[in-house]
């Protein structure tokens, strides 16, 4: 009885072992893996096994549009005419034409300039949680915040309803892309429709993760491995590298502590819920762009990527990291920008 005791207790700590080894397989072992996939097999199911126990995957190269609903949702996406005084649209803080985001510390909208910097749409469908207290959980009901807050677009839907429907090149449209009648559900199914498009794959990482072992430079590849093994992951995960779990903002510190007065601070997620357990809880931001989409952070407190770097890794990780890892941390990050979302270029040669 005692010898199988002990024999299921080291097979128990076996498959524990291999199985936490899989999940945080370095760099080189799952492109090895990946890279003998491609040559003796070579098929998506062999790729899709592969990213099974991976923190971070690539986003696929190919994906179907349906481009006529998607049209209409990249419309009512520009239209300054959703909102209460005809001068905001949803691209006024997420410009299409450059990160998906501004590059301002905070957006300024109908009822003025907000607290919290606008975070970037592209990849936004791949997000589990939105807004950065976290409080939705679905593009969808995202779309009633901005639509209905006073300082942004200080609307309704009835009167967005009413406004497009009064307008006959929207009656085509919506027509065309078969989501008559116009109305509020048409409308949001729509724009959630557009916002599903705007993915962007194929970044240098995506392409080193895919096997291509010369997408990313040797800095780069330093700066995954340094990524990995400071704990970036725990947080930065999925397909989105982030943009999925709330944390503590400070978490080895007080990153609150600003001169600010108590009731002048951002207290994130404790605002929606007035849970104490919830305070500076905010959402972890997508890190795919993130070279492209300052200024970092809710408050929008600086620009600078190398900044930002020190700064999450003072009062998140606990750790003081020297310039060249720094360095090799922002060569990582730049190798997840990737260009703007084909969607894009197909609408706008129309």
């Amino acid at each position: 009885m005692v010898y199988r005791r002990v024999l299921l207790i080291g097979l128990l700590s076996l498959i524990i072992a291999i199985g936490v080894g899989i999940l945080f397989a370095p760099v080189s072992s799952l492109i090895d893996r990946q890279e003998h996939d491609s040559h003796s097999h070579g098929t998506n199911a062999d790729i899709n096994s592969l990213y099974q126990n991976a923190l971070v995957f690539p986003i696929p190269s190919h994906f179907d549009y349906d481009l006529p609903l998607i049209r209409v949702g990249w419309t009512l996406f520009r239209d300054e005419g959703l909102s209460s005084n005809n001068s905001v649209s949803c691209n006024s803080c997420h410009n299409l034409q450059t990160n998906g985001a501004e590059t301002t510390p905070v957006s300024v909208g109908v009822g003025g300039a907000g607290s919290r910097n606008s975070l970037t749409v592209f990849n936004a469908a791949l997000n589990y949680r939105f807004f950065w207290d976290g409080r939705t959980n679905s593009l969808k009901k995202q779309m009633n915040g901005p639509v209905h807050a006073p300082k942004e677009m200080a609307s309704s839907w009835a009167a967005i309803v009413d406004y497009v429907a009064s307008k006959p090149d929207y009656r085509t449209l919506f027509d065309e892309a078969n989501i008559l009648p116009i109305s509020a559900d048409s409308i949001q199914h729509a724009l959630v429709a557009f916002q599903e498009s705007l993915l962007t794959p194929n970044s240098p990482f995506d392409r080193y993760l895919n096997g291509d072992q010369y997408a990313i430079d040797s800095s780069s590849k330093q700066g995954w491995i340094a990524f990995q093994e400071l704990g970036c992951i725990n947080c930065h995960q999925g397909q989105n590298i982030g943009g999925s779990l709330m944390q503590r903002f400070g978490y080895y510190d007080n990153a609150t502590s600003d001169g600010k007065k108590a009731n002048e601070k951002d207290m994130g997620r404790y605002l929606i819920t007035q849970q104490n357990a919830d305070k500076y809880l905010f959402r972890v931001a997508s890190l795919r762009n993130v070279a492209d989409t300052p200024p970092y952070f809710h408050d929008g407190r600086t620009s600078n990527l190398e900044e930002a770097i020190e700064i999450m890794a003072n009062i998140q990780t606990g750790h003081a990291i020297e310039l060249t890892v720094i360095n090799d941390l922002s060569a990582f990050l730049h190798s997840l920008s990737a260009p703007r979302p084909q969607v894009l270029e197909i609408l706008e040669r129309e």
